[in-house]
C-alpha cells in the first residue's frame, strides 16, 4: 500500500550489533532490515512540507505497522531556514510523535543551494527537542560540526548516548576517504553511536568503510538515486538497504534487531504486548 505525503527521497539507517544481530529501517516500503526510518513530508504539489499536519497523515499508520521501528522526522534548513517552521514537527503527539528528529550542526553549501542553520537556530532546535523528549539525530558534514556536538553535550542540550550521521563525499563536505571518516569519528564525543553515508557514487564506499570500521550505515534515495552509477541504474530504498545488509554479512556483522537499536540509542523499548497486536 502506498502512503501519500511521504517523501520518496528519505533514507534508512542500518544498525549492526557489535557482537552480531539484526535491524529495522526507515520507510514502510524498505522492508525489515533498517533500524531507523528517516521521513520527509511533501505537499500535494510534491514540494517539501514542514507542517505537523502533513506528518500526522502517515506517521500513525507507519507506527501501527511497525510499532518497534525508530521513526525520525526532518528539521532541515535546506528549504526552510525559519525556526518556527523547522520546529513545527516537534509538536507532534500520540502515535504521530517521532522518536528522533534531525539536527544539522551547521550551515553548508550543496551543489546548487545552501542549507542554512545559524548558531542560534541550532541551539533553539536542540532546546525544543529536549523539551519534547525527542532525541536529536545529529547530522555532521565536517569536523567543525563534530566539535559543536561537544558543546551541545556540555550545555546539557543533548544527552548521551549521542546519535550522529556522518555524511561524506559532497561538494562542500568532508571527502569520502578513510582518513576523513576516521578523523570525524575521532572528533565525536566518547561513546557516540555513529552511522556514515556518502553522497551519490560515494554512498557504497562510505557504507563499506562504516561497516568494516565498526559503525553503522546511513543509506537511501535522499543521498543517492542510483544503484549502479556507471550504468545509471535507478535505486530504491529497499535495494540500497539490502545492499548494506550484504556488506554487513560479508563483514560478519549481523544486523541489529529493533529492540537492540532502541537500547543502543537510549530509547524506550516497545513492550511485547504492543508488538503482538502489530497487524
Amino acid at each position: 500500500m502506498r502512503l501519500d505525503n511521504i517523501d520518496s527521497d528519505g533514507h534508512a539507517d542500518v544498525f549492526l550489533d557489535q557482537r552480531g544481530e539484526p535491524l529495522h529501517e526507515r520507510r514502510p516500503d524498505v522492508g525489515t532490515q533498517a533500524g531507523i526510518v528517516h521521513l520527509h513530508a511533501r505537499d500535494h504539489a510534491g514540494d517539501p512540507d514542514w507542517r505537523r499536519e502533513t506528518y500526522e497523515r502517515f506517521l500513525p499508520e507507519i507506527r501501527a505497522r511497525r510499532p518497534d521501528a525508530v521513526l525520525c522526522v526532518s528539521t532541515s534548513g535546506r528549504t526552510f531556514p525559519e525556526l518556527e517552521r523547522r520546529a513545527h514537527v516537534l509538536s507532534l503527539t500520540g502515535d504521530a510523535r517521532p522518536d528522533l528528529a534531525s539536527l544539522t550542526l551547521g550551515s553548508l553549501n550543496f551543489r546548487h543551494e545552501a542549507s542554512v542553520s545559524s548558531p542560534g537556530t541550532i541551539l533553539r532546535l536542540a532546546e525544543r527537542m529536549r523539551e519534547a523528549e525527542i532525541k536529536p539525530e545529529l547530522e555532521v558534514f565536517d569536523s567543525g560540526m563534530a566539535q559543536l556536538a561537544h558543546e551541545l553535550l556540555e550545555r546539557g542540550l543533548v544527552e548521551p548516548p549521542l546519535y550522529v550521521n556522518l555524511l561524506l563525499g559532497g561538494p562542500n563536505t568532508a571527502p569520502a576517504r578513510i582518513r576523513d571518516l576516521a578523523h570525524l569519528v575521532d572528533s565525536l564525543p566518547p561513546d557516540t553511536v555513529w552511522a556514515a553515508g556518502g553522497f551519490g557514487a560515494f554512498q557504497l564506499p562510505v557504507n563499506g568503510m562504516a561497516v568494516f570500521a565498526g559503525g553503522h550505515v546511513r543509506t537511501g534515495l535522499e543521498d543517492n538515486p542510483w544503484l549502479d552509477h556507471s550504468a545509471r541504474a535507478p535505486a530504491t530504498n529497499v535495494a540500497l538497504v539490502d545492499r548494506a545488509a550484504r556488506l554487513a554479512e560479508l563483514a560478519g556483522r549481523p544486523l541489529a534487531g529493533p529492540g537492540q537499536v532502541r537500547r543502543a540509542l537510549g530509547l524506550p523499548v516497545v513492550p511485547a504486548h504492543a508488538l503482538a497486536s502489530d497487524p
